[in-house]
């Protein structure tokens, strides 16, 4: 080979190794922008149900957002969508949310075990009736949706009766990760109104992000003003040297129609107790349907079982309730607290919280039954 043909053979591996580098950058930038961005991702999930960019909104993190599972039936407002986020390149943890129209009893957000600490929660200012967390949120669907629309199981549509306490939601649960708050209630505003829409009945004309009312910071608690409110104090039998005394507190009192406080009890058990009021006129109206039976007060002044209770007070009638976690009543059992003594404490804790904020929306002192 002469010289020159040698000379050629070099010049030509430095442009072959410049050209395979190349490719190589390509080829891990688009993966990069593929896997960790979701730029060219969905329009939309589910059939239409959510939206793209409500569920980056909520998900808000890196990575591709991609539909998991869905139940949907083109000609009903019923749906169960699942999508999650994931990166495979690190910078954001892999995200899971599931979003489905449901039917709840009564004044579910204050009295089951699945909506824990009121408090914690942003509840919407305006528009629809609903509330997030980082881990779960729910939207009150208008009252005209109540018997039109209900929930999936399994393979069935389920739809409950709006005179037994039945209220129709769209509600999402956060299996892995968490969400924004703010797009959290993105999310689930624009779902509730197509799943209005679907069924032909009213929604919220308002398109935006409702406003929050968010909780404010933890603080500790005044024993003789708990949650902030003159004269409250916990019953000396509900409290349990050592096990279960009052610590700290977080209060939401800023919202138009909800305030809650969650109490934090110091000891082995970690309990807290929850409070919450509300004139939101979907609760309102539906506590007294649902699973609990309430009784009526004397003089016409409401109706109330041993841990909720509705006014009729200056303005308007007013919600009250009052929880215990499994971890207090727990406490109180261990405490050797018999079952008519544990009814015995719970009531009076409501009791004294009822006397306490009665004063709030200039309601009625009453007795409880």
């Amino acid at each position: 080979m002469s010289s020159t043909q040698t000379s050629r053979t070099r010049k030509k591996k430095p442009v072959w190794i410049v050209a395979g580098v190349l490719v190589a950058v390509a080829a891990v930038t688009s993966s990069y922008f593929w896997w960790n961005t979701d730029v060219l991702g969905a329009g939309s999930f589910c059939d239409g149900r959510l939206e793209g960019g409500d569920v980056r909104a909520a998900l808000d993190s890196t990575g591709r957002v991609s539909q998991v599972r869905s139940q949907v039936d083109s000609s009903r407002a019923e749906f169960t969508c699942t999508v999650e986020r994931t990166s495979r390149f690190g910078g954001g943890d892999d995200q899971r949310i599931t979003v489905k129209t449901h039917s709840e009893e009564g004044a579910f957000p204050f009295t089951t075990a699945v909506w824990k600490k009121p408090a914690a929660r942003s509840y919407f200012k305006d528009g629809m009736t609903g509330a997030v967390s980082e881990t779960r949120g729910y939207v009150v669907l208008p009252k005209s949706c109540w018997n039109k629309v209900g929930g999936i199981q399994g393979s069935r549509i389920v739809l409950e009766d709006e005179e037994e306490g039945a209220v129709a939601t769209v509600e999402a649960v956060v299996e892995k990760g968490s969400a924004d708050r703010a797009g959290l209630a993105r999310l689930l505003t624009r779902s509730a109104r197509q799943a209005a829409e679907k069924a032909g009945c009213a929604a919220s004309d308002r398109t935006g992000v409702p406003a929050l009312a968010e909780p404010d910071s933890s603080r500790a608690t005044d024993v003789q003003n708990v949650c902030g409110l003159p004269g409250f104090s916990l019953p000396k039998k509900a409290v349990l040297v050592g096990r279960a005394e009052p610590d700290r507190e977080v209060v939401n009192g800023t919202g138009a129609h909800t305030w809650a406080c969650d109490m934090y009890l110091t000891g082995p058990e970690k309990a807290y107790l929850s409070f919450a009021m509300t004139t939101d006129a979907s609760f309102v109206e539906m506590a007294p349907k649902g699973v609990e039976t309430f009784r009526a007060l004397p003089g016409g002044k409401g109706v109330a079982t041993t841990d909720e209770a509705v006014l009729k007070c200056k303005n308007n009638d007013v919600y009250f309730a009052a929880r215990s976690s499994f971890e207090y009543d727990r406490a109180l059992k261990r405490a050797g607290r018999s079952a008519t003594a544990y009814v015995r404490v719970l009531k009076s804790t409501f009791q004294n919280f009822l006397d306490a904020a009665a004063d709030t929306y200039s309601c009625p002192r009453v007795d409880l039954p």
